[in-house]
C-alpha cells in the first residue's frame, strides 16, 4: 500500500510540473496580437519614414516622432521602445506566456528592382530562445551574440 501511494503521490507531482510548464510556454495567439498590433505597425512605419529621411537612422522614440514608449503599450506589449540605430524594442507582458520577454526589430533600407528604397525589418529575440515556434519570422540570438 505504502508503494502505491508513493506512486501514485509522484504521479501526481509530474503531473503539476508538466502542466505549470504548459501554462509557461509561449502563447502563440498573443504573439500573434503583439507583432500584428496597430501600435507596432504605427512605431514601425514611424522608424521607417525616420530611416529613409536621413542618413542617420532615429535612436530614441522622441527621434522617430512617436509616442513615449509606455504609452505605446497593450495588453500584450508593456512598452515599445525605439534604440540605436533604429531598432525597435518590443517589452512583451506575461499574457504572452514569457516574463519579461523581448522581441527586436532591426530595420535594413533595401531597393526594390525599379530604385524605390524601402525599410525591412528582421526579427530576433534575445531571451525568448523558442520565439520561432509562435512566431516563424522571428530567431533566436542570444543577447551576447
Amino acid at each position: 500500500m505504502q508503494i502505491r501511494n508513493k506512486l501514485l503521490a509522484g504521479i501526481a507531482a509530474a503531473t503539476l510540473l508538466v502542466s505549470s510548464t504548459a501554462m509557461a510556454a509561449l502563447n502563440s495567439n498573443e504573439m500573434h496580437l503583439a507583432l500584428t498590433s496597430l501600435k507596432l505597425a504605427l512605431v514601425k512605419i514611424g522608424v521607417a519614414n525616420a530611416v529613409l529621411g536621413d542618413p542617420k537612422p532615429p535612436s530614441s522614440n522622441a527621434e522617430a516622432h512617436l509616442a513615449a514608449p509606455n504609452q505605446l503599450g497593450s495588453q500584450e506589449i508593456s512598452a515599445i521602445v525605439v534604440s540605436e540605430g533604429g531598432v525597435i524594442n518590443v517589452y512583451l507582458t506575461p499574457a504572452v506566456g514569457v516574463t519579461d520577454g523581448i522581441i527586436q526589430l532591426v530595420p535594413t533600407v533595401v531597393t526594390d528592382k525599379d530604385g524605390k528604397k524601402g525599410v525591412q525589418y528582421t526579427c530576433y529575440s534575445p531571451n525568448i530562445p523558442d520565439i520561432a515556434s509562435v512566431a516563424s519570422e522571428c530567431t533566436y540570438h542570444s543577447a551576447g551574440q
